[in-house]
């Protein structure tokens, strides 16, 4: 558990085609100082639009998670905020020059790298957790998310899909930096042939390849390079799951269980979560003054 928040060492910038409009989109992840928080800019709109993540401004949709703020959207922010979580960073604006997040190779792995890359940058401030205080669930359908006290961030993500390169498989993990760059981090999105196709027709998808995603039709994997592992499935909805529960703009210490869950649950869970005041509580408390580390290490690489 990290005591203290952190940006970036330096700015980062990707750039990439995007999946819905098929246009080269550039991505700026900037320093920020202590206590802002994550803060999305639509800089290609006039006058630029500002977006903080919080329950308030973020929506689910198919596939997605998407951040909204009067005229400015911007989808696919998940994968990018799962870096985030993962890696512990509390305060950074994303600049982004269009409406969505080019999904790069549909993991986190580009982004993990380049934050590592640049390094961690410490703030004395002191970083505050939501932290799961009882049992509570959400359950949709099949679906189900369950939130359970735990002194660290765990999950256990479970899908089940009918088809034999998939079919039912699920992971567990006490989720650190280390963890969650080398089990989760690599994980691709998948998506089904028939499904692009017919989003392709209807000029919903303009842009995407095989490099941004792995693609299956009824029996097989189409991306030449293959797997990375054998459960990149499930270790993807579990890499989704951390994306989507930083959406509180708030790290978590408990354990999450995510079943046949999709964006739009997770989402729900959480609001229905907030709404329990004796489910959780802030740690440590809002009133609490920071404390100084004895002679800090500005700027470090975790490894």
């Amino acid at each position: 558990m990290e005591l203290f928040q952190h940006t970036l060492g330096d700015t980062v910038v990707f750039e990439g085609e995007g999946v819905i409009t098929g246009k080269r989109i550039t991505v700026e992840l900037i320093p920020s100082p202590p206590n802002q928080g994550i803060i999305f800019e639509r800089v290609d709109l006039d006058p630029p639009v500002l977006m903080r993540v919080s329950p308030e401004t973020v929506f689910a949709v198919e596939g997605a998670t998407l951040i909204q703020q009067g005229e400015g959207q911007i989808i696919y922010i998940e994968h990018l905020l799962s870096a985030l979580n993962g890696l512990a960073i509390d305060n950074i604006i994303i600049r982004v020059n269009g409406p969505e997040i080019p999904l790069l190779d549909g993991s986190a792995r580009p982004y993990v790298e380049a934050i590592l890359k640049v390094g961690r940058k410490p703030q004395w401030s002191l970083r505050r957790y939501l932290r799961i205080l009882g049992e509570f669930e959400v359950r949709n359908g099949a679906g189900r998310v369950a939130f359970r006290p735990a002194s660290e961030l765990k999950i256990h993500c479970e899908i089940n899909f009918p088809h034999p390169l998939i079919g039912h498989q699920e992971t567990s993990l006490s989720v650190t930096q280390e963890t969650y760059i080398s089990e989760l981090s690599y994980a691709r999105t998948f998506g089904f042939l028939s499904d692009i196709i017919e989003k392709k027709k209807k000029r919903i998808f303009k842009g995407g390849s095989l490099e941004n995603a792995i693609v299956l039709d009824q029996e097989r994997v189409l991306n030449p390079d293959g797997l990375r592992r054998p459960d990149e499935f499930v270790r993807h909805k579990a890499l989704d799951l951390l994306g989507d529960l930083y959406l509180l703009g708030a790290p978590i210490l408990g354990e999450i269980v995510a079943s046949c869950s999709s964006h739009r649950l997770h989402l729900k869970a959480l609001k229905a979560l907030l709404q329990r005041e004796d489910c959780w509580a802030w740690f440590p408390g809002p009133g609490r003054v920071p404390v100084r580390p004895f002679e800090p290490e500005l700027n470090f690489i975790v490894a």
